[in-house]
């Protein structure tokens, strides 16, 4: 559920890995490799987009954010070694997924397969095998339609590589990411575990009621910094309550009705503690509101006894419907914020993109010192975010952002 990892920094060190955006022309395999045997019939696998892209734009470009599901054909199951995301009208590649990339957003086929119970009352595991794709094209500069050519390795059958292009899928640029208010007020907001192929919301495939989804596609965990100094603890790093963001008001985000509300979970003590939770209990003390017809804004973890609201109840944008807390599957203080479609579900519908209709960016983590300080000796987690001070840093002159999703690590201030 929502979480954040407990080797957050760890993702940083495959984030520096990733090449994206990046436009090429397309080049013939059997010229670039001298062995690749392209073919134009699929008859290993199908290929398809359970859920079309929609863009929604950061600060640095415009989100295309999807995965490419393959269905074998029989028995064997494909052996990817690369994927290639490309514009099927220019010809031009969009991104590359290759070999040192791949195992990090490829979700194989469970064995055994998940039993038909599991799939129905919720499972990670996958029937099919998935690979999960996330890059940034510039504005003006997003095609109408992809297509994905793959190398499938078959070394096993004495053979040489195949590639296939497959997956064609349209753009969905005809529908639009929810404008939304702010969920907290003030500055010194992070936002983490966004805008990124790697983060554990978006690798995040989970099964309920028969439908695979990524109900965290978009979303984020925001955690508090001191907007004048950049830390985050004020006393022991390893208690919950001497985080700066505990306790702080969580607001609606547009006016909307109260469709599910928990409250009395306790809240985890000792960051990073071991738990034990039901399906239930993943959110922790939370709030679902209904902001569009069949589009819900998501609310999770808030300190126990703090939450306002009750099923049925119509609020107003900004209307305060708890307090920030470490309640449920969390491993520290933090707001887990996600925008669905469908089924008012933290686990049961599919994320949809969301923008912020105003904020300012006004630091952001230096990702050199964080990696630095994560390899030295003996580091805890709690260590790290008692430090934050040492790898989060303040801008001069703060830049005004209107209706944009905002970009992992970016340290804001809501009106």
């Amino acid at each position: 559920m929502t979480s954040l990892p407990r080797l957050l920094l760890a993702v940083l060190l495959i984030g520096l890995l990733l090449c994206a955006g990046c436009t090429q022309p397309v080049a013939d395999s059997n010229a670039t490799t001298g062995k690749a045997t392209p073919v134009s019939t699929v008859t290993v696998a199908n290929f398809s987009v359970p859920y079309p892209p929609v863009p929604v734009a950061s600060r640095d470009g415009v989100n295309i954010a999807y995965e490419l599901e393959i269905a074998p054909i029989g028995n064997a199951t494909p052996v990817l070694e690369a994927v290639d995301v490309l514009d099927p009208a220019t010809g031009a590649v969009l991104y590359s997924i290759n070999s040192t990339l791949l195992p990090a957003l490829y979700h194989p086929a469970a064995v055994p397969p998940p039993t038909a119970q599991e799939l129905q009352d919720g499972t990670g595991k996958l029937v099919n095998p998935r690979v999960s794709i996330w890059f940034t094209v510039k504005p003006g500069a997003v095609p109408d339609r992809l297509v994905h050519r793959v190398t499938l390795n078959r070394t096993a059958e004495g053979l040489t590589p195949l590639d296939l292009t497959v997956g064609e899928v349209r753009v969905r640029k005809d529908q639009q990411p929810v404008v939304i208010g702010a969920p907290m007020r003030g500055p010194g907001w992070v936002a983490l575990e966004t805008t990124s192929p790697f983060t554990h919301h978006f690798l995040g495939q989970i099964t309920l009621g028969g439908v695979t989804r990524v109900p965290q596609r978009y979303a984020q965990d925001w955690v508090r910094v001191d907007p004048k100094t950049g830390q985050m603890v004020n006393g022991n790093a390893s208690l919950a309550k001497d985080y700066v963001g505990y306790g702080a008001e969580l607001l609606a985000v547009a006016d909307g009705t109260v469709v599910a509300a928990l409250d009395g979970l306790p809240d985890i003590e000792t960051i990073y503690a071991e738990r034990h939770l039901e399906v239930a209990e993943m959110a922790g003390n939370s709030v679902i509101l209904e902001i569009q017809n069949g589009t819900y804004a998501c609310y999770g973890h808030m300190v126990p006894g703090s939450v306002r609201v009750k099923t049925g109840d119509v609020v107003r944008e900004g209307q305060v419907l708890g307090k920030m807390g470490n309640s449920g599957n969390s491993d520290m203080p933090h707001l887990h914020f996600q925008v669905v479609k469908g089924d008012a579900s933290f686990l049961g519908a599919e994320g949809y993109p969301h923008v912020y209709r105003s904020f300012e960016r006004i630091g952001g983590l230096n990702e050199t010192a964080a990696i630095a300080m994560s390899e030295q000796p003996n580091m805890t987690m709690a260590d790290i975010w008692g430090r934050s001070g040492e790898f989060m840093t303040l801008d001069a002159v703060p830049t005004a952002q209107e209706r944009l999703l905002p970009q992992n690590w970016d340290i804001v201030a809501f009106p």
